[in-house]
């Protein structure tokens, strides 16, 4: 049988472990809302095409390919990383950079995808978008700061750090 003492440690224990995974599924939640906030599915899909064709092209010089000829880039962007094409757009890519743009008097906006290499040379791509397709957070930076224009930096899939 177990001692009073040892009931007690038991059952402290186990609310610590009851409380520890009820906070830890709140928080999952909150910050699942917050990356939400930042992005748009259609966002999320439209950068994942930009950077297809930029990427296959700028870091690994394939010129005119086709969709099955960039699979593993397509793959990787969208959260299944090939080691290869991951090393390959590591060693080449310096940064890729968000910028949206509120036009005044203006019932859309306008985001473009910049992709700087290492070795000095850059690509973009540009899509206008209807104002409520512009992520939430961004429009509220445009509301609390007043300006035109907002920028984010993008973290490729890969390099994402997911908290447990």
């Amino acid at each position: 049988m177990l001692s009073a003492m040892s009931l007690v440690a038991v059952v402290a224990a186990a609310l610590a472990l009851a409380a520890y995974f009820f906070m830890r599924s709140r928080a999952d939640k909150s910050g699942s809302a917050e990356v939400a906030r930042e992005s748009t599915p259609a966002l999320d899909a439209w950068i994942a095409d930009a950077l297809e064709v930029e990427l296959a092209e700028g870091a690994l010089g394939m010129r005119s390919s086709t969709p099955e000829e960039r699979r593993k880039l397509a793959k990787s962007l969208r959260g299944e990383p090939d080691p290869d094409v991951v090393s390959r757009v590591e060693e080449k890519v310096k940064a890729v950079e968000l910028e949206f743009v509120k036009y005044a008097h203006d019932t859309e906006g306008e985001v473009t995808l910049r992709v700087r290499y290492e070795d000095g040379n850059a690509g973009t791509a540009s899509k206008r978008l209807p104002w409520n397709d512009v992520p939430e957070a961004i429009r509220s930076e445009f509301g609390r700061r007043g300006g035109t224009r907002v920028f984010r930096t993008w973290v490729f899939p890969w390099a994402r750090v997911h908290a447990l």
